[in-house]
């Protein structure tokens, strides 16, 4: 099961001192906001569902996602353990929610995107400028 970023509530939470966005459904990297950054969190063996490590895709023992504005990995990086550095603020949030706390653009949904490309006026230029002769 996955969530809409753009209408599903999320909590807020703080890793590595940053304030992010976290859910313990996965987030479907194609529906990332340009610009934001997704990591999912590992759970360990002996508890799967705690978050322990956060690496770029998870394959097994998932613990949620995470959503963040700013990048919380390094780009050789290949996973950051979470232990002491994940707190629950139970608060939950909607994107725009977290975006207007935040003080950050919020990023809309791909199909207001697409709708406002549709209902842009076309305009005709001509392909060449100046005086023929």
């Amino acid at each position: 099961m996955s969530i809409n970023l753009y209408r599903d509530t999320l909590q807020n939470v703080w890793l590595f001192g940053q304030s992010v966005l976290y859910t313990e459904q996965s987030i479907p990297r194609e529906e990332v906001p340009e610009g934001w950054h997704c990591y999912d969190l590992k759970g360990s063996d002996a508890d799967p569902g705690c978050p322990y490590e956060m690496v770029d895709r998870a394959g097994q023992d998932s613990a949620g996602s995470i959503l963040s504005h700013i990048p919380l990995m390094r780009g050789r990086t290949h996973g950051k353990l979470v232990p002491n550095n994940f707190w629950m603020t139970a608060a939950p949030v909607t994107l725009a929610d977290f975006c207007a706390e935040e003080g950050i653009p919020c990023p809309q949904p791909p199909e207001e995107l697409s709708k406002a490309a549709e209902e842009r006026p076309e305009t005709w230029e001509p392909t060449v400028k100046g005086w023929a002769m």
